[in-house]
């Protein structure tokens, strides 16, 4: 594999530092296994490994359908009996799981549709049959909707109405939850909190929507563009929103899925789009992430650009070292709002990824107003 990093770094910098668990985990997290990849999962298998401990990786990152499919297509007997029962039980059970939160998309876009209310399904089930090819490959936990922020009590007496009950407020997000249904929708009007101060056009991201077809029905989504912006912007806001640890390797493996399943991006208009929004650093980072740990393809003229990214390759760095860490800091803080230690990590670690001087001046408005609020 070619690295975007300088010659001075090393290639794959996560090979020598992982150990064979989690480098067995990066090796079968993807819908295609070469034939140099597949030979590194057999070696590995091979190995007196940790199942235990590679099981936990797996679920933890939420990459446990990849793992056993391709353990089993490629090392079969390395499997421990045990190990290969509770991987398969995993297995249906998520495949099952997905199916039900597809026909649950499926009913509640034909609601949208009749109640004239625009809506644009994204991650979930669109990743799951889209991008990696069977909703049974991608763990998916939700039902994810995107729509207009005038749209918001609309959507809500819609929900209700399909017996779907506020759980939890977010910012710029709600979750809703049906206990008939077992089914958790969350709905969205902005890819990001308000202190990331990232905006977006809903007219314009739907004006650009394309169809692809889920369980015999045609349903739209973002196109491949606009897809892979959001998929770079999640990556790096769940990140920097703990602490500058990934939970779910699954969210670099959506990114790299889908530039597998999405050859013909139009790549001067992508990164004119990232460049237009703010947001050519964190696309950066999110191609590098892809490319460094699951081998993601990228054309050389890409490549050179992001390779001269310093800043991008110094966060993209961090964040693969990070994100397979034995220590646990993901527990949420007492009152992380007030925490004026992480919010200037934060702010250290934000001011690295944006570009634009108006972003951080605003974020450095939000951090003195916090303090204000402590001191009060």
């Amino acid at each position: 594999m070619n690295s975007v990093f300088k010659e001075n770094d090393p290639a794959t910098f996560l090979a020598r530092e992982l150990r064979p668990e989690a480098r067995l985990v990066l090796c079968c997290t993807r819908t295609e296994v070469s034939t140099e990849i597949a030979g590194e999962i057999k070696s590995l298998a091979a190995l007196p490994l940790d199942w235990e401990f590679l099981c936990a990786s797996a679920d933890k990152h939420r990459v446990t359908q990849l793992l056993f499919r391709n353990l089993s297509a490629v090392a079969p007997a390395s499997i421990p009996a045990d190990i290969r029962s509770r991987l398969r039980h995993q297995f249906y059970v998520n495949a099952g799981s997905n199916l039900k939160l597809a026909h649950a998309l499926i009913d509640l876009l034909q609601k949208f549709r009749a109640a004239a209310i625009p809506v644009i399904p994204f991650k979930g089930s669109i990743l799951a049959n889209g991008t990696y090819g069977k909703l049974a490959l991608r763990q998916n936990y939700d039902v994810d909707l995107f729509i207009r922020e005038q749209d918001i009590e609309e959507s809500k007496r819609l929900l209700v109405a399909e017996d779907y009950a506020l759980d939890e407020n977010f910012d710029r997000a709600e979750r809703f939850w049906s206990a008939v249904k077992d089914v958790e929708i969350d709905l969205h009007w902005a890819f990001t909190p308000r202190y990331f101060h990232h905006s977006v056009d809903f007219d314009q991201l739907f004006a650009g929507t394309r169809e692809e077809s889920l369980l015999e029905d045609r349903v739209r989504t973002f196109s491949a563009e606009d897809f892979l912006l959001i998929l770079c912007l999640q990556v790096v806001k769940d990140c920097w929103e703990r602490q500058q640890q990934l939970e779910h390797l699954s969210k670099v493996c959506d990114i790299a899925e889908h530039l597998r399943a999405n050859p013909d991006i139009n790549w001067p208009r992508m990164a004119e789009r990232a460049r237009m929004d703010g947001l050519e650093r964190i696309f950066h980072i999110g191609l590098i992430m892809a490319h460094e740990l699951l081998g993601a393809n990228l054309p050389v003229e890409i490549k050179d650009t992001i390779g001269s990214d310093t800043r991008a390759r110094k966060c993209a760095k961090n964040m693969c070292r990070l994100i397979f860490t034995e220590a646990d800091t993901l527990s949420p803080l007492d009152n992380p709002y007030f925490s004026l230690g992480l919010r200037f990590r934060q702010l250290r670690f934000y001011l690295g990824i944006r570009e634009r001087y108006r972003e951080r001046l605003m974020h450095l408005g939000e951090i003195f107003n916090v303090y204000k609020l402590v001191r009060t």
